[in-house]
């Protein structure tokens, strides 16, 4: 099932980051009129005058759209809809990210890019269906490395379930051999 984005920001979290919660950064952007501006004018706003880092910008973005805009969970700006995942598999950054490189382009073929030397190095296939798939290794921790894949550009809500389906079975057979 697909999630709205306030199921995985934690309030707690979102107050420490940024010195307000969900509910208060919802009331604050209404009253700021952001009801009526585009995704890019909030993320800007909480930039550019509450000064809050970009990344949780993007995250009171995308919770105060699903909240008072109608952005359903998984929608992007331009309307198509994206799903990810991730699992900690147990393995070096890179062997991580091939070991998931493998068992997609098993799958789907070959990349059409990839970037091992990123901050984030990141694996990329265009899908024949016109949707988009990435591997992206997270940094190391002590339990081995974070990797996620995300489904991009799928046309509707009903198309993210067998695509996030998909995604934990390729998560699942790499855990496995790599395991």
């Amino acid at each position: 099932m697909v999630r709205k984005h306030e199921d995985g920001l934690g309030d707690e979290a979102l107050r420490q980051a940024t010195g307000r919660g969900r509910e208060e950064w919802r009331a604050h952007l209404l009253e700021t009129g952001a009801r009526e501006w585009d995704h890019a004018r909030i993320a800007r706003h909480l930039v550019e005058v509450e000064g809050v880092d970009g990344w949780w910008a993007q995250g009171i973005t995308v919770d105060f759209e699903q909240a008072h805009q109608g952005r359903l969970p998984g929608q992007q700006k331009d309307g198509t809809f994206s799903v990810s995942v991730t699992r900690t598999l147990p393995a070096a950054r890179l062997e991580a990210l091939d070991a998931v490189t493998t068992a997609v382009t098993a799958r789907h073929g070959e990349p059409h890019s990839a970037n091992r030397a990123a901050r984030y190095p990141v694996v990329r296939w265009r899908l024949d269906d016109g949707t988009r798939l990435s591997a992206t290794a997270q940094p190391e921790k002590a339990t081995g490395t974070p990797v996620s894949l995300t489904r991009e550009r799928l046309p509707g809500h009903p198309e993210m379930e067998g695509a996030r389906e998909e995604i934990v079975a390729l998560l699942e057979e790499v855990a496995h051999r790599v395991g």
